[in-house]
């Protein structure tokens, strides 16, 4: 690999100096240096394998070198915070994005975390706005997303608020049809609520509701139409079931 070149099957971007990928990295660099420092010695020195003291000493300080050479180029990358390493971008930024350093409750790989706090400091300049608070969502649950301000639904009318709820705004995750209960829901819910309560003016409140479709049975007779539990109507097929698209409030 070229020096002071980004390695895209790099694995591990922190500047910890151990584990077998940083090994790996060391003994290729090591021996790059080692040939080079053998290339420098006159013709009367014909040994290229380790054996005399020559050898050994050059070898050592291959070794210095590469450990050298190979923190400048960590060091070189955090230039850009948009290719810094994760660890050193948490140390930085991360930490004053988020209260007494409490992070979601997820598993993130290195470059996972990575992408997930540039979203966060994206959407954090963006501001308190509705869009704003429609990417925290996205951050962690797929499907489409639809923030409702509540002043915005008084002045439609027929919104059953009021002008005490002025200062609240609803988001409505909508889970693609036929994709059922989203993976990790509870731990997505409680990092969506977290970031949320982070970039939300200060002053609001929100609700937010899952919205999905979910294959329903119920009861009843082919063209019919059947009430379920949740109040919502679906027509019933030949078999005897009805579709029912559900609404589960969080």
């Amino acid at each position: 690999m070229a020096r002071f070149v980004n390695d895209p099957n790099r694995l591990n971007h922190t500047v910890t100096q151990k584990g077998k990928e940083y090994n790996l990295r060391l003994l290729q660099r090591a021996q790059t240096i080692f040939t080079t420092l053998l290339d420098l010695l006159p013709s009367n020195y014909v040994s290229s394998i380790e054996g005399p003291n020559y050898t050994v000493e050059m070898k050592a300080v291959a070794v210095e070198l590469a450990r050298i050479e190979l923190a400048l180029e960590d060091i070189s990358f955090d230039q850009d915070f948009r290719q810094t390493r994760s660890d050193f971008l948490w140390s930085v930024i991360g930490y004053l994005l988020l209260v007494n350093n409490k992070l979601p409750p997820l598993v993130y790989s290195d470059e996972e975390f990575r992408t997930f706090l540039l979203n966060l400091i994206r959407i954090y300049f963006q501001g308190s706005i509705p869009e704003s608070m429609g990417d925290v969502v996205e951050l962690f649950i797929s499907g489409g997303v639809q923030v409702d301000e509540n002043f915005l639904l008084v002045r439609g009318g027929a919104s059953g608020l009021d002008i005490s709820d002025q200062f609240g705004f609803s988001v409505d995750v909508l889970a693609p049809p036929g994709g059922g209960f989203p993976p990790d829901v509870f731990a997505n819910d409680t990092a969506t609520r977290q970031i949320l309560d982070l970039m939300r003016p200060a002053h609001t409140l929100f609700r937010m509701s899952p919205l999905g479709e979910f294959w329903t049975p119920c009861a009843g007779t082919w063209g019919s139409t059947t009430t379920t539990t949740s109040g919502r109507t679906g027509r019933v097929s030949a078999t005897g079931t009805a579709w029912a698209r559900k609404k589960m409030s969080a």
